[in-house]
């Protein structure tokens, strides 16, 4: 029986494993950045991802992660959305109208910075 709980990236599967304390305590504040439409986000997102890869292979770099060619935003969500379930944490989704938690950036959400004028 084979327990290994791979990540898609890039049409390629990657290995991930629970975090260690010390890999807890660098991916819990990385939580409260996560989104797409700021470099902190994103930077949040793949030291999150990171963190897993790593822990499931300790020859994977952050370099290796910041290498990986053709991710799509939706595996990157369901990627970071994985490795989140595997700590424990509970992601929940911000309902359209729905209030903000106080500072965190919602899940992965996404701004494109542009208003529409039309009527």
């Amino acid at each position: 029986m084979n327990d290994t709980v791979t990540i898609t990236l890039g049409g390629q599967e990657f290995p991930i494993a629970p975090l260690t304390l010390g890999q807890l305590k660098q991916a819990g504040p990385a939580f409260t950045r996560i989104g797409i439409d700021t470099t902190e986000g994103m930077g949040a997102q793949t030291t999150i991802l990171y963190l897993a890869m790593h822990a499931a292979n300790a020859a994977v770099t952050a370099a290796d992660v910041d290498a990986i060619i053709g991710v799509t935003f939706p595996e990157l969500k369901a990627a970071v959305e994985k490795v989140a379930k595997l700590m424990g944490v509970e992601m929940k989704e911000i309902a359209s109208g729905e209030a903000l938690p106080g500072n965190p950036a919602p899940a992965l959400a996404t701004s494109t910075g542009s208003t529409s004028t039309e009527a």
